[in-house]
This record gives structure tokens, C-alpha cells and sequence, in this order.
């Protein structure tokens, strides 16, 4: 699912995001089961663009992805390693993340020699709330951070300041954006 609003709610004494999804939803069913879902934050790129697009049509426009034929050549997988934050977490497993098949090409996979490092500069692990606030056709979802991956893996910044190259992917007026640029 691709969602255009995507909020902090608030950073403390808990990291808490908020996003909206419309009614009827087998997206928000799956969420009311597991109570767990990663956000994966994008990079603003072409393809991450497209990816975007496509998980806005719909489930029935992804069909196969998960099985590896996945659009524009991503796949899920498992997380590497213990998450940043994981002591908070509630000691299951790392969710599958999203990452581009190996031997594709792409806007910044190739360039970088760290394929699906570069198309998701952060995923957060959420817990979902267990209020959610019914709008009309939508649902506002809920979910505290409990997990941080830094470019689909644990780590940080390392220490040096944020960089324009370092935010995320947008979508503003109908279009998605860069900073400074549509894509």
C-alpha cells in the first residue's frame, strides 16, 4: 500500500506515525490481525517513484510480487541482523523488507555496489495502536516505532549530519518530488 499522508504524531516518550487508509481495505484488515507493519520510506528516485505508483493501484495490481517477480524487480526479504531499537521491540522475529532483486539495475542500486541499500533509506518497524479513528470512508492508523533499519539494514548516519541526498521520496499536487525537483 502506498500511502500519501505520513505523519509523526509525536517523538516522545515513544516515536508514534500516523497515516490514513480508505475503506474497505484488505491492507487494513491484515493490519487489525497482525498489529505489526514496517513503513518503508523511499527514495526519491524514478524507481522508487514507479514502486509507489504501482503499490497505490491496489493488491490486484501486485499480483506475483511477493513470489519474486516483483514490478520493477523488487522482492521481499529477510532483515539482516539485529534492528536498531530492538530491546524495545517484542521479541519477534525482523518483518520481510522490501529490496530490489539482485542483478537489477537501477536508478542508484548499481551506482552505489549495495543493491537495495539506496531505495529505502529507512524503514520503521511499527505496533499498531490499539484505537484507531474512523473519518467518514478512512481509517487514521496508528503505530508506535519499535524498530528502526537504516537503508534496509541496522546501522545509523554514523555520526554525520543529514544531507538533501539522505531525505525521502514526496508526493505533492499529484506528482512526486525530491527536494527541489519533481521526479
Amino acid at each position: 500500500m502506498t500511502v500519501s499522508s505520513f505523519n509523526t504524531v509525536t517523538l516522545t516518550p515513544s516515536p508514534v506515525v500516523s497515516f490514513n487508509v480508505k475503506r474497505p481495505s484488505e491492507t487494513l484488515s491484515a493490519l487489525l490481525k497482525t498489529r505489526r507493519f514496517l513503513a518503508h520510506l523511499l527514495s526519491p528516485n524514478k524507481d522508487a517513484a514507479a514502486l509507489a505508483r504501482d503499490f497505490s493501484r491496489g493488491n490486484q495490481c501486485l499480483a506475483g510480487f511477493g513470489e519474486g517477480s516483483g514490478v520493477f524487480g523488487f522482492e521481499f526479504v529477510e532483515a539482516e541482523g539485529s534492528a536498531e531499537g530492538e530491546g524495545e521491540g517484542d521479541g519477534e522475529a525482523l518483518l520481510p523488507v522490501l529490496r530490489r532483486r539482485k542483478g537489477r539495475s537501477g536508478s542508484q542500486a548499481q551506482d552505489s555496489g549495495d543493491e537495495g541499500r539506496d531505495d529505502f533509506p529507512f524503514i520503521f518497524e511499527c505496533q499498531l495502536h490499539d484505537q484507531q479513528v474512523e473519518v467518514h470512508d478512512h481509517t487514521v492508523v496508528f503505530g508506535t516505532v519499535v524498530r528502526t533499519l537504516v537503508g534496509g539494514s541496522p546501522g545509523t548516519l554514523d555520526g554525520r549530519p543529514g544531507q538533501a541526498s539522505d531525505l525521502c521520496l514526496t508526493y505533492a499536487d499529484t506528482r512526486f518530488w525530491e527536494m527541489g525537483r519533481e521526479i
